[in-house]
């Protein structure tokens, strides 16, 4: 027996079986940032003006690639000035595998926010904001929600 024609009759079979593979390929692990992000500061009375006072920040997170994602600012407001989404660059951040994110803001003419959080569920919790060596407008513990879609 012609031990390549043995082979050759294989080779549709195989050709099938790779080609029903790729339906069951892993999602990427940055799909869990894809969507609509909320993120909006307590809102306290204090005696003197604070720069944070009502800052409410929404991002879309709409492109993937293995552990990296990226998206755009779409509303930001501190207390009732707003800033045109056009003032910031391309948001982007990586995922660790695990619940690790990093988000990274960049603003034109500006230096760019870092954002070090952790992901459950649909939330993501702020353990560190910086912009540059400066902490960030972003505070340690505050969060930043998924926004569901209407059914």
């Amino acid at each position: 027996m012609n031990t390549s024609s043995r082979y050759a009759s294989l080779l549709p079979l195989v050709v099938f079986l790779s080609a029903c593979a790729s339906v069951s390929d892993a999602v990427t692990p940055s799909a869990v940032m894809l969507g609509e992000w909320s993120y909006a500061s307590a809102h306290v009375v204090a005696a003197a003006p604070d720069l944070n006072t009502g800052l409410r920040v929404q991002i879309s997170i709409d492109s993937l690639d293995g552990m990296r994602f990226w998206g755009r600012v779409t509303l930001w407001f501190v207390g009732d000035v707003g800033i045109t989404p056009s003032a910031f660059g391309r948001v982007s951040g990586t995922v660790d595998g695990s619940t690790g994110v990093t988000l990274l803001i960049s603003r034109a003419d500006e230096r760019s926010l870092m954002v070090m959080a952790e992901l459950t569920a649909d939330v993501l919790t702020v353990h560190e904001c910086l912009v540059g060596a400066e902490p960030g407008p972003f505070a340690a513990g505050t969060t930043f929600l998924r926004l569901k879609e209407d059914s």
